[in-house]
């Protein structure tokens, strides 16, 4: 049975998770159980110790083979691609130790996977441990339990084959190509002097053998790591105990469904460790890897717009540039896209882009309107109108005399899905101890800011106290001028993004919500024309285009704005 065929199978051995960023320590624990339970006669799980926070590390040995693989992941808890291709490996193993290709890894091989060496950083989603250090920096001083525990490892069982399991950022490119980086090899150096020790030179053969496997599964080339020595480093202080060791890198994917990414690691590992077992990488020469093209300076962004018009809202004359947009979060769809450079960004481009030499980039408007109601908000056909208007963000209000609208506020932001952006302000004419609570309970809710008319002053003055936002009705009649010209239009909407203590919102600079609108320009592009909406093409909020050419799309991209004491 060919590896092609294996390619196609993945989806019969995979038990990781379609969101392998959810996975935390418990999954870890668990599947772990799991594999003990249902395998007991092959598998040995042993407790290595525990993280700063007293959580399980534990390593999981198969095989009877008589070389010795080590393999190590997540010693960066922001990094659980190869924990997930572990979850599957070990499954396929197990599941199908018949299988031609199992058969030889567990002949030929001794398995050891420490399974997510960093289980504090992976609970909080961050690189570092629960003491704020980088465990893969802790080589040589050895501060981290987790780094001892890996140290220990590496001593008790001296591996002939280590593998260093890593995520890179996902926007990272292949040298100039503008292609992503989704799988790359690194052979740590044993010192700044590169010498090429025999183990060396092995790990180098398999990293050649390992690229030349994984090449027609990549949606860009595989490429080096760009990285030199780094005595700090775990990588190279195993390199330096005798065991080959190679560092993977998973990278991003060409299109913003990375799922792919674990298949293509799952597959690199099966490839490798089939190939350790064998002895087949020693047919291949250490140049394969060599001269394999290291990893780029410019990083792809998640959606780029290509050389549009841009009259940012700062008062400032329109200028032509690039937009590069990155998200916080991918899957399962992309959110929270905000702007990260502006300007010429030739030397890359994005997983998706949009080319705009015909087109004038705004921020996207700000509507208020008093009528729109937790209770009584906008339906689907209001909504398509708002953004036929440019708008990306509505203003609704809270009644703090209505019984029912703070009620009404939570249920709203429990059963939130919108492509449009929604806040609330609170309307209030009279003060007593009820209205008090009332307004105290809608700014724990989540409320932007409290409407400045027939604000009684005691009230204004209670306020002013926390620097809560007082939102004058001149502000908002502004933004909902029809009668603006484009400038205007982008002018007032950062003037009522200000008021409103949205500093990430209302105009186009770096760190903004890429919330924007598109317009078809035609030759000659006047800012002090009238925006009448006919000519808009493209709304996009938080980064993903929510109205396209008159039609809405399928994105609920839209955020329910809270202000700066929600709870």
């Amino acid at each position: 049975m060919t590896n092609t065929v294996l390619w196609n199978e993945y989806p019969r051995y995979r038990i990781s998770p379609a969101i392998h960023s959810d996975l935390r320590h418990a999954d870890v624990v668990r599947q772990l159980t799991l594999f003990q339970d249902a395998h007991s006669e092959s598998v040995e799980i042993s407790q290595l110790g525990e993280s700063v926070e007293g959580r399980s590390i534990s390593m999981l040995t198969l095989g009877d083979g008589p070389k010795n693989a080590l393999a190590w992941s997540q010693m960066h808890g922001n990094e659980p691609t190869h924990t997930a291709a572990l979850f599957d490996l070990i499954n396929f193993l197990l599941e199908m130790p018949e299988h031609p290709t199992a058969e030889a890894i567990l002949s030929g091989c001794k398995l050891h996977f420490l399974l997510m060496l960093n289980p504090d950083g992976a609970e909080r989603w961050t690189r570092r441990n629960a003491q704020d250090i980088d465990i893969n920096r802790d080589a040589l001083h050895l501060q981290s339990p987790e780094g001892r525990i890996l140290r220990d490892v590496v001593n008790d069982l001296q591996p002939d084959f280590a593998l260093n399991l890593h995520n890179q950022r996902p926007r990272t490119t292949v040298e100039q190509s503008q292609q992503v980086a989704s799988f790359s090899l690194l052979v740590p150096p044993i010192d700044q002097e590169d010498t090429e020790a025999e183990h060396v030179v092995r790990a180098k053969r398999l990293a050649g053998y390992l690229a030349e496997a994984v090449a027609p599964h990549c949606p860009g080339p595989v490429s080096r790591y760009d990285a030199d020595f780094m005595p700090r480093c775990f990588g190279e202080w195993v390199q330096q105990q005798g065991a080959a060791t190679l560092t993977i890198e998973a990278g991003g994917w060409s299109t913003v469904d990375a799922e792919p990414l674990v298949q293509l690691h799952f597959f690199g590992l099966v490839s490798a460790l089939q190939a350790i077992a064998t002895d087949s990488f020693l047919e291949v020469a250490p140049e394969v890897y060599e001269d394999l093209r290291r990893t780029g300076e410019h990083d792809l962004f998640g959606k780029l717009l290509r050389d549009v018009t841009i009259l940012n809202g700062a008062g400032q004359r329109p200028f032509c540039g690039d937009i590069g947009i990155n998200f916080s979060q991918i899957v399962p769809t992309p959110r929270g896209g905000k702007i990260v450079d502006l300007g010429d960004l030739h030397v890359t481009t994005g997983k998706r882009v949009t080319h705009g030499s015909d087109l004038v980039c705004l921020p996207g408007r700000i509507a208020w309107l008093a009528d729109a109601t937790p209770g009584n908000f906008l339906d689907n056909k209001k909504v398509a109108a708002l953004l036929d208007q440019g708008v990306t963000t509505v203003l609704g209000q809270v009644d703090l005399s209505a019984d029912d609208d703070l009620t009404d506020l939570e249920a709203f932001r429990t059963n939130f899905s919108s492509p449009i952006n929604v806040g609330f302000l609170a309307k209030l004419s009279a003060w007593s101890p009820e209205i008090l609570d009332r307004l105290l309970q809608a700014i724990s809710q989540g409320i932007l800011g409290v409407l400045a008319e027939g604000l009684p002053t005691e009230v204004e003055l209670y306020l002013s106290l926390f620097n809560f936002p007082i939102v004058p009705g001149s502000v908002l009649l502004a933004a909902n001028d029809s009668s603006a010209t484009y400038a205007e239009c982008a002018a007032h909407t950062q003037q009522c993004a200000q008021h409103l203590g949205l500093d990430d919102r209302g105009a186009i600079r770096l760190g903004a919500t890429a919330d924007l609108i598109l317009l078809q320009a035609g030759a000659e592009f006047d800012p002090a024309a009238a925006f009448g909406g006919s000519d808009l093409q493209r709304v996009i909020v938080g980064g993903n285009v929510v109205f396209d050419e008159g039609q809405t799309t399928d994105s609920t991209a839209g955020e329910l704005l809270s202000g700066r004491y929600f709870n």
